[in-house]
């Protein structure tokens, strides 16, 4: 039941994976958008779209008996998905700028609908401290194939080049198209429900508003998530420009994203040894740091020294280990602190504590793109140009090492000390169940 659980987010993170990172670089390579506009455009769709997802989320938890619940969000979201796909990965010869920002804030705002109340339901599986974590490693095992699946379509016999292109893309469209309703649909109907409140109580969006902000735990998991999230941004926004517009090694793109799968699939692995003997945060802040180190190994990095190809993978490898546990840790703990609010006011706000997550990494992912872009293009970087400056080369590096540096480091440091530890959870769902707040899905027994 699990691993029928997990299934979709296969299909959602293949289609979601190019497109912040791989996306934005072809537009702007092929339909000669420039990146300071491409970087407003990000930072606009992110922001807009993020401030959707706290709505979506309060209309999910107060829909939570009624019309089938967060299944129902989650199916319709899997159909809105497939209904934008070829639009935004497979663009007709005349689209621009306006025609990116458009199908890319539609495409988000399904993804939304998508992930909010999938992520909802996960929660809902359980209450179990280290249960949450081990739901949440099913899936990042997925995400995970989603990533070696993404690096083996350009190597595909029947396309032309061995590159990350939009014929690449209209083959990852069709995958998606082709799975997503199915398997969304044979999850809704066979995977239980779930813990669900025991009286479902009204609540404005603005009450719930206040009350998340007044969860003092939660704030911190949201600054260091925000900083996670605006170093990977930062990297990512011109990773692909690194890696084919400077180091040249454009072509190696199925052979590192390749790689990816492995070292994610490794560190996933890692993670579940670790996160069956420490504590979450513990394990989130270790991998922090890590991913900081990692960007100070790829600084040095330059065309034409010995061993480029096989240096860089081995970074791309180390950071891919570190990274892959923040990406995956924040669905498992994000339930913990709605345990904690349901505690003290008596209300159920797990959509609405996840919509908030998802809007602040999304918003900051959207800050963090544009403000990698922005600093490169003002530095004079361009993408495929013939021979670059050192001032350019500079605001590369300032942007793809240099910022993910520093904000890993801070997101380390305030996470550190969080304080929801599995004895405190404990205590806290032992209250819950006292005082009959939550009804456990019969189907989980």
């Amino acid at each position: 039941m699990l691993v029928l659980f997990a299934m979709p987010t296969l299909p959602m993170y293949l289609l979601r994976g190019p497109a912040f990172s791989i996306l934005p670089a072809l537009y702007a390579e092929h339909f000669a958008i420039s990146l300071g506009t491409m970087s407003l455009i990000l930072l606009l769709v992110r922001v807009f779209d993020g401030v959707l997802d706290v709505g979506v989320g309060w209309a999910i938890d107060a829909t939570q008996d009624r019309w089938g619940g967060r299944k129902s969000w989650f199916l319709v979201g899997s159909m809105l998905t497939v209904a934008c796909i070829f639009q935004l990965y497979v663009p007709p010869v005349h689209a621009d700028a306006m025609y990116f920002a458009t199908w890319f804030f539609i495409a988000y705002f399904a993804w939304t609908v998508n992930e909010i109340p999938y992520g909802a339901w996960s929660v809902d599986l359980t209450t179990d401290y280290r249960e949450r974590s081990r739901i949440t490693v099913a899936r990042q095992y997925f995400n995970v194939a989603s990533g070696a699946l993404l690096g083996l379509i350009p190597l595909l016999w029947f396309l032309p080049t061995t590159e990350m292109n939009f014929d690449a893309l209209r083959v990852l469209a069709w995958m998606v198209a082709a799975t997503l309703p199915l398997i969304s649909l044979l999850c809704v109907i066979y995977v239980p429900r779930g813990v669900t409140a025991a009286h479902a109580t009204r609540h404005s969006l603005i009450a719930s508003f206040k009350a998340i902000r007044t969860n003092r735990a939660f704030i911190r998991f949201l600054i260091a998530s925000a900083l996670a999230g605006l170093g990977d941004a930062t990297g990512a926004a011109v990773g692909f420009l690194v890696l084919d517009s400077y180091l040249g090694l454009g072509a190696a793109i199925g052979m590192v994203l390749l790689q990816w799968g492995v070292a994610a699939t490794i560190g996933v692995g890692v993670a579940e040894f670790f996160l069956k003997r420490f504590e979450k945060h513990r394990v989130f802040a270790w991998s922090a740091i890590g991913c900081a180190l990692c960007y100070l190994a790829f600084a040095p990095l330059q065309p034409g020294i010995p061993h480029l190809l096989f240096l860089y993978l081995v970074c791309s490898f180390a950071h891919t280990m570190f990274y892959i546990v923040i990406d995956m840790l924040p669905q498992a703990m994000v339930g913990d602190l709605a345990d904690f609010d349901l505690m003290k006011s008596g209300v159920a706000r797990t959509a609405q504590y996840v919509s908030v997550l998802t809007f602040v990494r999304k918003a900051t992912f959207g800050i963090g793109t544009s403000l990698s872009l922005f600093v490169v293009s003002q530095f004079g970087f361009e993408a495929k140009q013939a021979v670059y400056a050192s001032t350019a080369i500079l605001g590369l590096k300032i942007s793809a090492f240099a910022l993910p540096f520093a904000c890993f480091m801070l997101a380390a440091l305030i996470i550190w000390a969080y304080p929801i530890t599995a004895r405190r959870h404990a205590v806290i769902q032992q209250r819950n169940a006292r005082l009959g707040r939550v009804v456990p899905d019969p189907g989980l027994a």
